[in-house]
């Protein structure tokens, strides 16, 4: 098939279908899809369906305007890598390094970048909505959804423009990201950190940014935003500490009086909770980052997506405790205890966020 593709006239691209692409056909692509880009004889544009390019070095190429359908990227080196106004569509980028690369006007419908560095990359003008595949060998879906970056890194990423409705960006790290004008209604940003980022004029009707540290953005960027946003408590310690006393009473009375605590959704960043009594406490979606959890009763706490960035759970107990899509980035766990609560089968869920980086 490499003889056939590198010996392809310009009468019409060829294309390659479910195989493993070596470092060999990529230099005999490149070379062809280059000459395509400059117009000169004996070039031919690249095309690829459902084809493994995983963990390939692909440093500095020029795919702009080739097809990747369904194409496996995952683990490539790709750095300063340009795609414009390719056809990327269900490509998957998982644990790639896309630093630098680019990806102005291309089509990433359903394209995944979980876990992927796209630090600097630039995507101005690129569709990244959801979109689905249909195996025809199989007659099932086989890729639905949005565009995800869960957990991946996205520092001074160039996303201005881009059409990003669904995207999920859970556990994300997006410092210096620009979504300015950027369509990202109901996506997902839950345990993310959004630090800096340029929101103007960006659509964020029913985006999830319950979890999601959020600092540095402008304001007006979220008010009258209809997102969803968290409950700012931040260093009201004074009702904090009224909560977890209710809490205690109730912990200790069975339920008979006292009240459970409820801090779901909100910002708890900078609270005081070394040693506290929040078992069976729901911090669902609770931003807890660098606060201070050290010693403290979890047994049995509901954490699901909380974002524990660098937060201090020395010592603490989360046994039977839900953390699951939990952001544990650089969180202190030194003797935590962890496994099934005695007396039930409940058991510490630990599949985080960070987990998948």
């Amino acid at each position: 098939m490499l003889t056939d593709y590198s010996l392809a006239s310009t009468e019409g691209a060829k294309t390659l279908r479910n195989v493993r692409i070596t470092p060999d056909v990529i230099a005999a692509l490149r070379a062809l899809h280059g000459r395509f880009l400059r117009g000169v004889p004996r070039g031919q544009r690249t095309v690829l369906r459902h084809c493994d390019l995983s963990g390939l070095d692909l440093r500095g190429v020029d795919f702009s305007e080739g097809e990747f359908f369904a194409c496996d990227f995952r683990g490539a080196l790709l750095i300063e890598s340009v795609f414009r106004s390719a056809e990327l569509f269900g490509a998957c980028f998982d644990g790639a390094d896309l630093s630098a690369a680019d990806f102005e006007r291309a089509d990433l419908r359903a394209a995944t970048f979980e876990g992927a560095d796209l630090t600097a990359a630039r995507f101005e003008g690129a569709d990244l909505r959801e979109g689905a595949i249909m195996d025809a060998v199989k007659r099932k879906v086989t890729v639905d959804g949005g565009t995800t970056f869960r957990s991946a890194t996205l520092r001074a990423t160039d996303l201005s423009g881009t059409k990003l409705k669904n995207a999920d960006f859970s556990g994300a790290i997006l410092d210096g990201t620009n979504l300015k004008g950027a369509d990202v209604r109901k996506a997902q940003f839950r345990g993310a950190e959004v630090i800096n980022a340029n929101l103007e004029g960006a659509r964020l009707a029913d985006a999830d940014l319950r979890g999601a540290l959020v600092r540095g953005v402008d304001p007006r960027a979220l008010a009258g935003s209809m997102a969803q946003l968290a409950s700012r408590v931040g260093g009201d310690q004074t009702s904090v500490e009224v909560a977890l006393r209710a809490h205690a009473e109730w912990f200790e009375q069975g339920g008979q009086s006292g009240q459970q605590a409820d801090f779901s959704g909100m910002d708890l960043s900078g609270c005081r909770l070394a040693g506290a009594n929040l078992a069976l406490a729901n911090l669902e979606l609770a931003v807890l980052v660098e606060t201070d959890l050290s010693g403290a009763l979890l047994a049995a706490a509901n954490l699901r997506g909380a974002n524990l960035l660098r937060a201090n759970l020395t010592g603490a107990d989360l046994r039977g405790a839900d953390l699951l899509d939990a952001n544990l980035r650089n969180a202190a766990m030194a003797d935590t205890k962890v496994g099934q609560l005695p007396g039930t089968s409940l058991i510490t869920q630990l599949q985080s966020m960070a987990a998948r980086r």
